[in-house]
């Protein structure tokens, strides 16, 4: 008997070791319909793999299911195990060990974190990153890799389960979903905001970020989806989760709202008013515009009081407003800049809130009076906080520039708020300049160790709440759509809420704070900025905006057209940004515009007003063209061959819809002015006072210069392609030396061929010249007083491209300060 217990007790030691050797053979396999999930007991992900087994994973970079942060360093797990319908993830070094939960669902696995055990404080869970070969689209905000045949993406579950990375600089789009050299990465992340940290934002570096109040502070509750599906699936899969996990999911007429028409349907900006309401109606409706929009309602931001003298009953009028519009089928909505607040909020003025957001936090070193124009700081570190580039305004500046758009360089100490005009150091950190009782508050005096702090501010002279105060900065605004029934919004500026120090989960918490307190929550509402939990609530994306030129079809037309693109693969209804029609807008212009959105399947903005629309020759015409093209949209009669033909943003077409099927009459082709679609970063920064833009001419872009020698004997000047769009002729320009340069510059000429124009003045910070066809140079001082005037070298440009050299006298391997150039040319 004894015998053979001891033979039974070997046989299952023995299978229990081909067991143990199989396991480690094995990978753990977690499936869906259509995705297999392969792992291996270090908690790598081995395969990601369709139906056919046709392995999606990039080999060889360690795709771990999920990582965490500890002290700023990133640790791989080195052991997971399975135990029931949980993963244990190890980390043996740390001893940590997460307890995640698991679900398979027929089309997507979800990933829980449910407990930690762990004896080391944790930053961040990081899930990823998933390094797959999929990359011929890239949905960078909802998360996804995709080809015309899988789709392979990773979704966050709720607001704390953020996609991608933390972002330091400011992206459009998010960073859930990334292109990669093998193909793409996904990657998600839950932080721990539960305790006080200083942080760096795209806004201002050592901020002082408070921590969250509510459950997502912790990890705990950090949840994921996975999934990979066919790629015609995607449009069917992604809403069917939003049900499943109680995301946003939000609809038009019973229709998902990425998919319905209504969601990139164009609206006009408009200042509406009690007393106007029905003349901007009737332009919409003479447009086939269904949606006017305000773009400046609010007094103030923050706690958002409408203008009184445009709405004299206050939010009663708004909804008045709105009734009537509602009776002739035409929507409501407004502009903020989501959670800006401005100086005049009660927020900030006349008893500054304490949720205000502060940076560089420190103490009085020595008690101040009421009086004291001079402040020192107990911190010296704290220093870069109080520091920007624009601090070199003096006193008297500060005061004459009271009452324009500037950063506003101001502390918070108790209930008063004090602006400063510069920061000194010399081993002590001092603000002098100082502005006491800013902005309304109340100048008193103030002992050594007050707590003090920079307010974090924004160059529209406007300062931002911290995470908490931002929570009720979104209730307010809900509670303006809430009593005034609008029903459209644009979170423009949204990044702003990185000012809080919690990177986009701010932005994205700002969002989900309004449409939780929010009564109609189908809204159409968009943003400057596309975050991961956010992109469930958007509508489309709209920005591109009219000012950056002066030609109603070159302002920021390359922007426009690239994020056609990205929003295609982001699987989010398209809008084509902003236009301005004024008194010189042109029939051929809204032809342009409304055959490229329809070309692309988007909507569009445009700036308008009943007197712009009176005022142009061509307004009846115009309001009609654009109900033409916008029904053919909206009818969908185009062909896939047509659009691609409106496509092309350098020819346009009109349209004949009188019969079945639209057809498409051949217009015009055009060349932009400058020769070049105007870039991201390209500008004019001209001022009108200095160059008057009359009819018939063409200012171009800023053109600018350092001269700095990078090896030796390398020559300096910058060689430019500047295209006339008119025939031969003078060449026309000014030069500018910025004001904060630090340094006067000399020598400065431009060349063309063989003939050089040598600039006869030495000009100085602010100071500029205007060349204007009639063989003189004009010198002037940064005031705009004439200062000299001196014959020149002309240049002649021809019709088409032309190459300048431009420079000035330089240091050698210094840099110099940086010059610009306009030219200017008649058509």
């Amino acid at each position: 008997m004894q015998k053979y217990t001891n033979l039974k007790i070997f046989s299952l030691l023995i299978l229990s070791f081909f067991i143990l050797l199989s396991c480690e053979n094995n990978s753990l396999e977690l499936k869906t319909d259509t995705l297999t999930i392969a792992m291996d007991r270090n908690g790598r992900i081995v395969a990601l793999s369709d139906e056919n087994n046709q392995n999606y994973l990039v080999p060889d970079l360690g795709s771990a299911l999920c990582q965490i942060r500890i002290n700023g360093q990133d640790i791989l797990p080195t052991q997971l195990t399975r135990k029931g319908k949980y993963l244990l993830v190890t980390f043996d070094e740390q001893n940590t060990t997460l307890k995640i939960a698991f679900t398979q669902k027929h089309n997507y696995i979800t990933f829980e974190l449910e407990e930690i055990e762990s004896s080391e404080e944790i930053e961040k869970v990081i899930w990823g990153p998933y390094h797959v070969s999929l990359s011929d689209k890239i949905g960078k905000s909802i998360g996804v890799a995709y080809n015309n045949e899988f789709a392979i993406g990773l979704m966050g579950l709720n607001l704390k389960s953020c996609g991608g990375f933390e972002l330091i600089p400011r992206e459009r789009f998010g960073n859930t979903a990334q292109r990669t050299e093998q193909g793409a990465v996904l990657q998600g992340f839950t932080k721990n905001r539960s305790v006080e940290r200083l942080e760096n934002s795209c806004l201002q570096e050592l901020t002082q970020t408070v921590p969250v109040n509510d459950s997502d502070a912790t990890l705990i509750g950090s949840k994921f989806a996975i999934y990979g599906v066919p790629a015609e699936q995607l449009k069917e899969l992604i809403p069917e989760i939003e049900q499943e996990e109680d995301l946003p999911y939000l609809t038009h007429q019973g229709e998902w709202l990425k998919n319905s028409l209504y969601a990139t349907s164009s609206k006009f900006i408009m200042r509406f008013n009690a007393q106007n309401i029905d003349d901007c109606m009737e332009v919409a409706e003479n447009a086939g515009i269904t949606c006017i929009y305000h773009p400046g309602i609010f007094e103030s931001w923050g706690t958002y009081p409408v203008r009184e003298k445009d709405f004299p009953n206050g939010y009663q009028s708004v909804l008045e407003c709105a009734q009537k519009a509602k009776a002739r089928n035409i929507t409501l909505g407004a502009h903020t800049l989501s959670n800006f607040i401005t100086t005049n909020d009660p927020l900030v003025s006349p008893v500054p809130h304490s949720g205000l957001q502060l940076a560089g936090v420190t103490y009085l070193e020595e008690a101040i009076s009421e009086d004291a124009t001079e402040i020192m700081l107990a911190d010296i570190q704290m220093a870069p906080a109080y520091e920007k580039d624009k601090l070199d305004i003096s006193p008297e500046e500060l005061r004459a520039n009271e009452n324009k758009n500037r950063e506003a360089f101001a502390v918070k100490i108790d209930d008063e708020i004090i602006e400063y005009s510069a920061v000194t150091k010399n081993g002590r950190l001092v603000l002098t300049g100082c502005k006491r009782g800013a902005f309304g508050t109340q100048k008193s005096n103030h002992n050594a160790g007050a707590k003090t702090g920079r307010l974090v501010s924004h160059y529209y002279k406007v300062f931002f709440a911290d995470i908490n105060l931002q929570d009720q900065v979104a209730k307010n605004l809900a509670n303006f759509f809430n009593k005034t029934k609008l029903e459209r919004l644009s979170f423009d500026g949204i990044e702003g809420a990185m000012a809080t120090g919690h990177g986009r989960y701010s932005c994205d918490r700002f969002i989900k704070f309004f449409f939780d307190n929010l009564e109609n929550k189908n809204i159409i509402a968009n943003s400057s900025d596309v975050m991961h939990y956010s992109w469930h609530y958007f509508a489309n994306e709209s920005w591109g905006e009219p000012w950056w030129a002066k030609n109603f079809r070159e302002s920021q037309l390359d922007h426009r057209l690239k994020v056609q693109k990205e929003l295609a693969e982001d699987l989010m209804p398209r809008k084509m940004g902003q236009f301005r029609i004024d008194s010189k807008t042109t029939l051929k212009d809204i032809q342009w515009v409304m055959g490229l959105c329809a070309g692309y399947d988007a909507g569009v903005d445009f700036y308008i007003s009943p007197k712009s629309i009176h005022e142009n020759p061509e307004g009846n015409e115009i309001l009609s063209e654009i109900k033409r093209w916008e029904k053919v949209r909206w009818d969908q009669t185009l062909t896939d061959e047509q659009k691609e033909k409106l496509r092309d943003p350098f020819s346009f077409y009109q349209l004949n819809d009188s019969g079945a099927q639209a057809q498409l009459v051949f217009v015009e082709s055009w060349a932009p002015e400058t020769g070049k679609i105007q870039g991201d970063n390209d500008r004019n920064t001209l001022p009108e006072s200095i160059l008057k833009r009359e009819s018939g001419t063409v200012i171009s872009l800023d053109y600018e210069h350092v001269n700095m020698q990078k090896e030796p004997g390398q020559p300096t000047f910058a060689e430019w392609e500047f295209f006339c769009a008119g025939e031969k002729q003078k060449l026309q320009f000014v030069i500018r030396l910025p004001k904060e340069s630090n340094e006067k510059v000399s020598g400065l000429y431009l060349k063309k061929g063989v003939v050089q124009c040598e600039i006869p003045f030495v000009l100085t910070p602010g100071e500029y010249v205007v060349a204007q066809a009639d063989g003189k140079v004009k010198h002037y001082s940064a005031e705009g007083k004439l200062l000299a005037t001196k014959p020149i070298t002309e240049l002649l440009v021809e019709k088409g491209k032309n190459t300048i050299l431009f420079d000035y006298k330089g240091k050698g391997r210094e840099a110099g300060p940086q010059v610009i150039v306009n030219f200017k040319i008649k058509k």
